[in-house]
């Protein structure tokens, strides 16, 4: 649904004066009576049989909408309500009636709308007390993975075997109507659990500590691999690690420098560790980083070392770990291949590979690489410590001993004081299990477990005190996994306990966790499920029409749109810079791939784009572009829904499913300029009234191609055939409005339909705050946000605050 707002959009072919003395005229009357009551039922079909039940009848339902069997009386009636609202949304925008459709008149029109405001406000549909609320919420897989990290102490995949979790009709994965759980799922809850504290729980003696260094790589007898300490264009080093353990931290510490042309890009050192087969070569990726010093610079990297390929202890062909360092620039040519020459060593003839140096392509030297494992200060380690800070006393019962062990695990597992009868039952399965195993540890980690698959650790219960509001508790945790993912730090575990949580301090407390690097997980967790971003990955590239596309660069555009965002929520900046902004976020891959001078290495940084040629913002990004494209061409149909959905907050009704996508199945069609498609495409009476509305959206956006990249031609192919057609952006939006490119449409947006970006993004980031759906009955709250949002100067800091002290996210 859309919002009426507090600013009623006037149809363009309407006077002002006109419309003033229209709105003096029925004053009187609406002051007088509710205007629900002034304007009749039989006004109201009049209105409707006239102007809209051509469409909306029982003829033809476009949108899905039917207006002619519609109760006018709708109180307590949620869908009702619900559609009327949406009728008024829609001709405030002036999007109804059609253009090509006879004009509604000024005092239908003031009728109709009134009638609706009125009869909404009095019908009790818009009250708090009609609204359905979850109360109940599950961590979705990011929130349980955040979590087990925090209160387990170990950086590893939790949710490795969880299946994936369910989107709301909004978008988002934190909705708690979606967010089921299977008697499977609680199984593979309960091997995470068991499995993470058998780790973050440890027995017996410290273990013995591999260490390996070399200052050479190893010359494998794969020959056509250029094993070599300088990386350039091409080379590897490789550190053999002939000893290492199953599990631990590992560390890997790496000694070099860069050479680097005048004005050359960083070279990107990437770090791999696996092992090699017989038929292939396992392995993940540790890390990668720019090398820009000279001069030698350690690098130090750390991970789990269970969470990457591990050789079998009874391979003996090629025993051992390894670690392979290469340089992952490129500048976008091929890597030459090596050359196989006859040398003379020691009186002997041979063949040895030669590989080409190229004097102008940025290289790493490495000097040294080091490999430990497993990495601890202390033996217990301090993940260890943090749950059981130290050994039971045997002279007193170990059940004492773990009384206090379960009282602070679970206070931080259920973020919250445990309940009696909570701790009653942990503690009698310490007991239960303390015979069964060799240590105290051991029926420690059983115990725990339980806490680990409860409803007081996998759910967030809201239940809601006296007066409507969440206990302090449960608010500092609703704040936390809002802003961070994860459960509450001690800082906000003790503001809790000490019911210290009123608006001010709840101010303070915003901005100190969006200051934390923990709000990494916001800028994330929101930017993704608002735009899409992870549409990138669903979108394959047709290599035939992009063959110098490199898959891998999918990851740096959803990243550029991740770090857009995080510039400006960090920088206080006003949100409308997603509208049209004059600098970008940008690595040196993507500025390459916009053709632009960028920064030199692969972290993003902030790029001016004045006296580029190149709009700013959200909708000449290619993340954007490519998730809603074909991988062939551009997808005006796609980029018009997510311009509506996700800028707008206005998304339209899904297509019937018997409608084909674009161009399909007509091959001359698909050569024909992209106007004529989308007529032929449009070609029964319901199909035109939705397009009108979406179309126009996406064809402002037909400069930039599949990739993101500007163009001024459209390539059409059917078979052999090949049309350069003229980009044609020019767009004309529901309303009336021109605009011409992506120039025309941001402008628009970010002065005509300003009010109804900034109420998108509040609900947006509200539905995301409460994990649930935005109701009808939410829609005051939010008209008064927006207000607030608006007078901060569209801050995205200023409207987490604002919505952390509204009554909304405060209430249950």
């Amino acid at each position: 649904m859309t919002s009426l707002g507090g600013r009623r959009r006037k149809p363009a072919r309407w006077s002002r004066r006109k419309r003033l003395a229209l709105i003096l005229a029925v004053l009187p009357v609406c002051l007088a009576v509710p205007l629900s009551a002034a304007i009749g039922p039989d006004r109201i079909r009049s209105i409707l049989e006239r102007n809209c039940t051509a469409c909306h009848g029982e003829g033809t339902q476009s949108a899905g909408v039917r207006l002619d069997t519609l109760p006018l009386s709708f109180s307590g009636n949620r869908r009702a309500a619900e559609v009327w609202q949406d009728v008024s949304d829609v001709l405030n925008r002036g999007e109804m009636p059609p253009r090509d459709a006879i004009p509604i008149s000024p005092e239908d029109f003031e009728a109709l709308v009134g009638w609706v405001t009125a009869a909404l406000g009095e019908s009790g549909v818009r009250s708090s007390g009609g609204k359905p609320v979850v109360v109940m919420r599950r961590l979705n897989s990011a929130e349980y993975q955040n979590t087990m990290r925090d209160l387990l102490g170990l950086d590893i995949d939790y949710v490795r075997h969880l299946p994936p979790d369910q989107v709301s009709r909004d978008g988002f994965r934190n909705n708690g109507a979606v967010l089921t759980i299977t008697a499977m799922q609680l199984e593979h809850y309960l091997d995470a659990a068991r499995d993470g504290l058998r780790r973050a729980i440890v027995t017996g003696p410290a273990p013995p500590v591999s260490e390996h260094r070399a200052t050479e790589t190893v010359v494998d007898k794969l020959k056509t691999v250029h094993w070599s300490n300088r990386l350039g264009r091409t080379g590897t080093f490789v550190l053999r690690v002939p000893e290492f353990p199953d599990e631990g931290e590992f560390s890997i510490k790496v000694r070099a420098r860069a050479e680097l042309p005048d004005g050359a890009p960083y070279p990107r050192m990437r770090v791999v560790m696996g092992y090699r087969a017989d038929t292939q070569t396992p392995s993940r990726t540790v890390a990668e980083v720019d090398v820009s010093e000279l001069t030698a610079t350690e690098f130090e990297f750390r991970g789990r070392i269970e969470q990457y390929p591990l050789q079998s202890r009874t391979q003996s062909k090629y025993p051992g770990l390894l670690v392979w360092i290469s340089n992952a620039y490129s500048d976008g040519r091929p890597a030459p291949t090596g050359e196989k020459v006859r040398v003379v060593e020691d009186g002997k003839e041979r063949d040895q590979w030669v590989w080409p140096v190229d004097p102008g392509f940025p290289s790493i030297v490495v000097e040294e690489v080091s490999f430990k494992a497993p990495v601890y200060r202390t033996w217990p380690p301090a993940h260890h410590a943090r749950i059981i800070p130290q050994a039971p006393d045997v002279r007193r019962d170990e059940s004492r001993s773990f009384r206090e062990v379960a009282r602070r695990f679970m206070r931080r597992a259920y973020r919250r004081p445990p309940r009696g009868g909570e701790l009653r039952v942990v503690l009698e399965s310490f007991s239960a299990a303390r015979p069964t195993v060799g240590s105290f540890e051991e029926a420690a980690r059983e115990a725990l477990a339980l806490v680990l698959i409860s409803p007081g650790f996998l759910y967030r219960p809201e239940s809601t005190r006296r007066g409507g509001r969440l206990t302090d508790h449960q608010l500092a945790s609703r704040l936390s996994y809002f802003l961070w993912s994860t459960m509450p730090d001690d800082r906000l575990f003790d503001l809790a306990s000490r019911g210290s949580l009123g608006p001010a301090t709840l101010r303070r407390e915003v901005r100190r966790m969006l200051a934390s690097p923990r709000a990494e997980a916001f800028v994330e967790e929101f930017s993704d499920q608002w735009l899409d971003l992870p549409g990138v990955h669903r979108v394959a590239v047709n290599p035939n029409y992009y063959p110098d596309f490199d898959p891998t660069l999918k990851a740096d555009m959803r990243r550029e749109t991740q770090q857009f965002f995080a510039a400006v929520l960090r920088e206080d900046l006003s949100a409308l810079h997603f509208l049209r902004s004059d600098f970008a976020m940008l690595n040196q891959r993507m500025a390459r791939h916009y053709g632009l001078a960028g920064p030199r290495g692969g972290e993003f940084e902030r790029v001016p784009l004045a006296r580029t040629g190149r709009l700013g913002g959200l909708l000449s990004q290619a993340s954007v572009l490519l998730a809603n494209s074909t991988g062939e061409d551009s997808h005006p149909v796609e980029r018009g829904v997510w311009v509506r959905s996700a800028l707008l907050g206005d998304p339209p009704s899904p297509p019937p499913p018997e409608v084909p996508n674009l161009g399909q199945g007509d091959s001359e069609a698909s050569l024909l300029p992209l106007r004529r498609q989308l007529e032929l495409h449009r070609d029964s009476q319901a199909c035109v009234r939705c397009h009108q509305g979406i179309d126009p959206w996406g064809v402002a956006l037909e400069e930039f191609d599949a990739v993101g990249l500007r163009r001024e031609s459209v390539v059409r192919r059917s078979g052999d055939r090949v049309e350069a057609l003229p980009v044609d952006a020019t767009a004309v939006l529901p309303g009336g409005h021109t605009v011409e490119g992506v120039e025309g449409l941001s402008a628009f947006l970010a002065t005509e339909r300003r009010r109804d970006f900034a109420r998108a993004l509040v609900s947006k980031l509200l539905a995301y705050a409460l994990g649930r759906d935005i109701e009808l009955s939410d829609r005051p709250a939010i008209d008064a946000m927006t207000d607030a949002f608006e007078s901060s100067g569209y801050r995205l800091t200023e409207l987490c605050g604002i919505i952390v002290t509204s009554d909304l996210f405060r209430g249950g």
